[in-house]
């Protein structure tokens, strides 16, 4: 069972993002998994939707003809706020889906729907059927939609993992050869899921990653790697060696290298900005991040004038 991570919403955006699914033609393995589920559940009506900024994009449906949902008109925006399925037996008698567009303008009087949820945690999308009947489920259909949920998951995996390699070689290519030469960055942040994050984040536009869970570990990167760390994104608040104190022992060897802080607690470090110290504010969405580091890596080259013509 997954917990829903109310306060990422960029991030979530992003996660969706990377399986480059809104608005793609009908696939038959998403048709035929939703095609099951109306068929176990008894029901005339399903969808596969994916709950984007401001629209749920519906990858498979039946019963249905348009391609998206307004995401506040939706039973998705509410089935996300859900640690486990959401039934609503009848829609009419609750004032929450009073203004549904799926209750007002097709009728529905029954839905359930099952979160679909990444490795990673993020809701990103809802795998529901529906009917024009008021009625509930057994436990066996209940179990079937999570099994359909996570096959759905799966599936979606399966064609990232397809489509990942030409599409990371090209951009890469890309920005690199844009940017000239590839930049050498270490991350260093305690979050196994935001430290995947970064690091998925920058090897896709092409710069070559390093990794520490702590101040202490990345010390132990920075004194064993040969070639140039170009600039260390890290946490503040990490055990054995935070990330403020890491920076002032790696600056007295390497002081070429900059620093990116990622902090939702700036304020609570006045010392970051006694030596100027760069930060990134927590909210923020990926491709903010890289644009930042791109930023920082320019004025680098700028100062050291090896910024070519």
């Amino acid at each position: 069972m997954y917990s829903p991570r109310e306060h990422d919403e960029s991030y979530r955006l992003e996660c969706l993002r990377e399986f480059q699914i809104l608005e793609t033609p009908a696939e038959g393995a998403f048709d035929d998994i939703l095609r099951l589920a109306t068929l176990i559940c008894d029901t005339p009506m399903g969808k596969i939707g994916f709950v984007d900024h401001k629209q749920v994009w519906l990858k498979a449906k039946v019963g249905l003809k348009f391609d998206e949902i307004p995401r506040e008109r939706s039973f998705s925006t509410h089935a996300g706020l859900q640690s486990d399925i959401l039934i609503v037996p009848d829609p009419l008698s609750d004032p929450k889906f009073a203004n549904n567009l799926l209750v007002k303008d097709i009728g529905v009087r029954f839905f359930a729907g099952v979160p679909l949820v990444t490795s990673n945690q993020y809701l990103i999308g809802c795998l529901s059927v529906m009917d024009r009947i008021p009625h509930l489920m057994t436990t066996e259909q209940i179990d079937s939609l999570h099994i359909l949920a996570r096959r759905t998951m799966h599936e979606l995996e399966l064609r990232r993992t397809r489509q990942a390699p030409a599409r990371q070689q090209h951009e890469g290519i890309r920005l690199a050869a844009a940017r000239g030469t590839s930049a050498t960055i270490l991350v260093v942040e305690d979050n196994e899921m935001m430290q995947d994050l970064l690091q998925r984040t920058f090897a896709r536009v092409g710069f070559a990653v390093l990794t520490a869970s702590d101040g202490a570990e990345a010390l132990g990167v920075c004194q064993q790697h040969v070639g140039t760390i170009d600039l260390v994104v890290s946490d503040i608040v990490m055990p054995r060696l935070n990330g403020i104190e890491f920076s002032k022992r790696v600056r007295g060897a390497r002081p070429q290298t900059k620093f990116l802080f990622i902090t939702g607690f700036g304020e609570q470090f006045p010392e970051l900005r006694e030596y100027s110290a760069d930060i990134m504010e927590k909210p923020f969405l990926p491709s903010e991040l890289v644009r930042k580091v791109e930023d920082l890596l320019d004025q680098g080259k700028a100062a050291t004038g090896t910024g070519g013509p």
